[in-house]
């Protein structure tokens, strides 16, 4: 599979693909990789290709089978859904090629198999007319140039997001837009809604984008541009002891705003997504899945001599990069995954992600461990009487799911820190909660 998917088979298989047109093959670089023993593997490479002075970037996507049964159901669904039509990625859409020697498949960004109107949402003369028809500033631009798509962040199978750019003579306006499978989007924007009642009764307290609608037909939500960038993984930034604040601020109106959720987190369920994926564990890293299965053992075990906390509407995803820091002001963004949980469940999301997984001196970690006592104490003094006799477990089980993520990247080194994860949630499993 290493080799099916390496760069010169990719370089090898866009060459084929480019053959009868007049652009040629620049730059491959591959931008990611994820590992789901033991079925799947996806890689994402970036492509750049010339033609005279033009430059193009494009994004392919390489997903692998890893044992027979998973090449069958991965094969039968490609070829209902486009596989076999012509991959085009230059001036039509770069449908799936199938491999069947080597059990994987090439196709190319904005074809998606689990989001099969993306390219719908990645066409101008489509995307023109229906941003026209927003309730935004965009429709009363008479003349105006014609739209910009920017690709933003891709990931496959999960979502893709896109900026919208128009130039006007009072300047760029600018509207993000997300698609996903199913119709997460109408969701995700029934919920803003709600959270931008709730931010109103607690002035100062939660900041997020503005949803400007929902597309049904590309499973589209769009929302307003927001100005920054997001907050980095410096701890010892201004911005990173900033969203310390922000996050506890955030959360606390958010577990106030009484909205509605169609979703629950319930530990049980996140216990047993843990057991398969020490079972994940088994065929890459043996020590972790040994970890891993003792780790579980204990949380169960803290589980059933705690009583459940209150159940709040909850962000679901609580964690310093989702937040844009613009002149001080920090904006909360993604609330894909909003559901009910108990209430330390995004309070145990956000201190684990605070923990640096390569810091690279001594000053780093202890900045962390700064802007975690930070979030605590700010929300606890925000909610003085919340429920938190779960905070251990809720903690301990994302620092887990962070061993998993390495685990499943692949990135150099990933054993080393996938270790330090597991052994760190032991600690905060056994630790009592900061005063």
């Amino acid at each position: 599979m290493d080799t099916a998917t390496s760069e010169d088979s990719v370089a090898g298989f866009v060459s084929e693909v480019l053959a009868e047109t007049p652009w040629s093959v620049g730059k491959i670089r591959r931008r990611s990789t994820r590992l789901d023993p033991p079925d799947w593997c996806w890689a994402v490479f970036s492509v750049d290709i010339n033609k005279d002075e033009e430059e193009r970037s494009l994004r392919l996507v390489a997903k692998g089978a890893l044992n027979t049964e998973a090449w069958e159901r991965l094969s039968a669904r490609l070829l209902r859904h486009g596989a076999g039509k012509a991959c085009d990625p230059v001036d039509g859409v770069g449908y799936p090629r199938l491999f069947p020697e080597t059990q994987h498949a090439f196709w190319f960004y904005p074809y998606d198999v689990a989001m099969p109107n993306l390219p719908l949402a990645n066409d101008p003369a489509r995307m023109s007319s229906v941003l026209l028809g927003v309730d935004h500033p965009m429709n009363l631009l008479a003349g105006a140039r014609p739209l910009d798509i920017e690709r933003v962040r891709y990931v496959p199978e999960v979502s893709a997001i896109m900026r919208y750019t128009i130039e006007t003579k009072g300047g760029p306006t600018r509207v993000f837009g997300k698609v996903q499978p199913g119709h997460r989007g109408l969701r995700t924007f029934q919920v803003v809604q709600g959270l931008w009642r709730a931010a109103a009764r607690y002035p100062g307290l939660l900041h997020l984008p503005k949803p400007l609608g929902y597309v049904e037909e590309m499973n589209l939500l769009l929302e307003e541009a927001v100005h920054g960038r997001p907050v980095g993984g410096n701890r010892s930034s201004v911005e990173f002891e900033m969203v310390s604040n922000a996050a506890a601020e955030a959360l606390a109106v958010i577990h106030e705003s009484g909205v509605e959720s169609d979703e629950r987190i319930r530990i049980e369920d996140e216990l047993g997504r843990l057991d398969r994926v020490a079972e994940q564990f088994a065929y890459v890293l043996p020590v972790g899945h040994f970890l891993l299965k003792d780790l579980i053992t204990h949380m169960r075990d803290r589980v059933r001599k705690t009583s459940e906390e209150d159940w709040l509407p909850t962000h679901g995803d609580m964690k310093y990069d989702q937040f844009m820091h613009h002149n001080d002001q920090l904006t909360l963004l993604d609330f894909d995954y909003f559901a009910l949980a108990e209430t330390s469940y995004d309070l145990g999301k956000f201190c684990a992600y605070v923990t640096p997984s390569s810091p690279p001196d001594w000053r780093q970690s202890v900045a962390a461990e700064e802007a975690r006592l930070l979030f605590i104490r700010r929300y606890r003094e925000l909610r003085p009487r919340a429920t938190l006799q779960r905070f251990g477990i809720y903690e301990s089980l994302q620092l887990a799911l962070r061993a998993m993520a390495f685990m499943w990247a692949q990135t150099h080194g990933w054993e080393r820190i996938a270790e330090t994860f597991l052994v760190l949630a032991f600690e905060r499993l056994k630790s009592r909660l900061p005063e």
